[in-house]
């Protein structure tokens, strides 16, 4: 089978590799489409980093070369024994993170925070980005009708998101801001909105991003090199502040902006990972008892998503592409690290 395989630094090959079976209470899948993500893109440009090069992982034992993607969804094609819950041909989304189940934190059920936690296409014997991928049953989630095996394939980047929306705690009723519209940007506020918060405020600097949430039904879109965000929200919430923020963005700006303009017993939640350090004084929060917490990829979050996907919540129009194969590094890593293209979806199996 094809597979894209990363060897190193700026080294992805399409290349023809064994194709897997499942073992006991695994799943065979044919993968449809694979999301291309800001980690494939740390990877290619900037990592090894959380591929492993030489040193095996502690729980998977995997070093490089390794086939990526971890933002898919495929038809199930065969099932491994003790696997009865799941049928061939059953279109399923994957969960990609193996956790290690005996840590203090999997125990407690945020298996997210696993200290050794290992995300399929980055640790694992497999990955999205291959004709065929074998997943553990746990990691596969069968998809409602009603929703495409196109939105299925962006699940895990929504719940990403989605798990920040319900870390903030905002309500219906409450007033929430978005820092940057990319696709996590746009999964939050479009999980906002299926939670009902629609007094939403979203800050993005690029034009493109701007109009493809403002396409989207973005009631305010700010753009943070010519409004001064903090006194924009400030004033749409008559001095009182938001009553969450969620930063997707992980820039010392829109960071700073949360702290100015969340109100009192509001919450900062911090989505994106940040390349540099925030200066930051806890005397800005101290008066208002603002909460600055954190939201780590996801944590059973993904039925909820995929009831909302069914419900017509998370429209694709305007903000997806989709390129094969052949095209992932010239015509999908480099046009998103260039930002002309807010979301691509590589087509495995057209």
């Amino acid at each position: 089978m094809r597979a894209a395989v990363y060897h190193g630094r700026e080294d992805v090959r399409i290349e023809d590799v064994a194709e897997p079976s499942p073992g006991p209470g695994q799943v065979k899948l044919r993968v449809g489409s694979n999301g291309i993500c800001g980690t494939d893109l740390h990877e290619f440009y900037n990592g090894p980093m959380f591929i492993g090069s030489d040193t095996p992982h502690p729980l998977t034992g995997r070093t490089l070369p390794q086939i990526i993607g971890h933002e898919f969804a495929g038809t199930v094609v065969e099932l491994g024994e003790g696997v009865s819950d799941l049928t061939v041909g059953d279109l399923v989304t994957v969960e990609p993170i193996e956790w290690c189940g005996v840590c203090p934190q999997c125990l407690s059920g945020s298996y997210n925070l696993c200290p050794v936690l290992a995300f399929h296409g980055v640790q694992r014997d497999g990955g999205g980005l291959s004709e065929f991928t074998v997943v553990n049953r746990r990691m596969a989630h069968r998809v409602p009708d009603g929703v495409s095996a196109e939105l299925a394939a962006l699940c895990e980047p929504m719940c990403v998101a989605f798990h920040g929306v319900l870390r903030s705690g905002l309500q219906p009723g409450q007033t929430g801001v978005v820092y940057g519209a990319g696709p996590i940007g746009i999964g939050a506020f479009l999980g906002l909105r299926a939670e009902g918060v629609t007094d939403l405020i979203v800050v993005e600097p690029s034009a493109v991003r701007r109009a493809a949430v403002e396409r989207l039904g973005a009631p305010i879109v700010l753009d943070p090199t010519v409004d001064d965000v903090a006194a924009a929200i400030l004033s749409h919430t008559k001095g009182r502040g938001a009553d969450g923020s969620i930063d997707c963005a992980g820039a010392i700006g829109s960071f700073q902006a949360a702290v100015a303009s969340t109100g009192v017993h509001g919450r900062i939640v911090t989505v994106a990972v940040f390349a540099e350090p925030v200066p930051f004084s806890p005397n800005d929060i101290l008066f208002r008892e603002t909460e600055i917490t954190a939201s780590m990829c996801y944590c059973n979050d993904y039925p909820k998503v995929l009831a909302h996907m069914a419900n017509g919540a998370y429209p694709l129009d305007g903000w997806v592409q989709h390129i094969a194969l052949d095209d992932l590094v010239e015509h999908g890593i480099k046009v998103l690290r260039d930002q002309r293209a807010m979301k691509i979806l590589v087509d495995v199996n057209p």
